[in-house]
């Protein structure tokens, strides 16, 4: 059994907190821990309503331009105005579209956050979490006065 812990089998092991943690959890945990939110389509996003709003501006600043001259020389602000339009319309609808996705990634990367704080809870507890335990986690709160400890990981073998 000695030569197993000297060759640094992870199943025999028993440094640190986490020694009673079965391969199964340790490759759960590991999983956890690698995923990443992806922060580059954030970044897209942005760039796209910038360049969507730029169109816009361009837009209604030709706009604007053509009106002056229509009154010079009698020229047709239909174009114009349809291309103001269609900018303004673009980017409302990706601005619709952008929040719901900044939204939803929002949601993602909170319950990542929270799965990592629970499972780094868990590695620091013993074998049985208390329901008591769990909810004043949870709950930001201390466990209630007068509840009794657990037994620890030694009283139970």
């Amino acid at each position: 059994m000695e030569e197993k812990k000297k060759d640094g089998d992870p199943e025999i092991q028993e440094h640190g907190p986490e020694h009673w943690f079965s391969k199964w959890e340790r490759q759960c945990l590991a999983e956890a821990e690698q995923r990443e939110s992806n922060e580059e389509e954030a970044d897209n996003d942005q760039d796209k309503l910038w360049h969507l709003f730029q169109n816009s501006a361009t837009a209604v600043a030709q706009l604007y331009k053509d009106r002056v001259c229509h009154q010079q020389g009698g020229l047709s602000l239909w174009v114009p105005f349809q291309n103001a339009a269609t900018a303004v319309t673009n980017l409302y609808k990706e601005s619709v579209e952008a929040h719901q996705r900044s939204y939803d990634l929002g949601l993602q990367i909170s319950h990542q956050r929270r799965n990592k704080d629970v499972l780094a809870w868990v590695k620091k507890r013993r074998r049985t979490i208390r329901r008591e335990d769990l909810i004043s986690f949870l709950c930001g709160r201390a466990p209630p006065p007068g509840a009794p400890e657990p037994p620890s990981p030694q009283d139970t073998d």
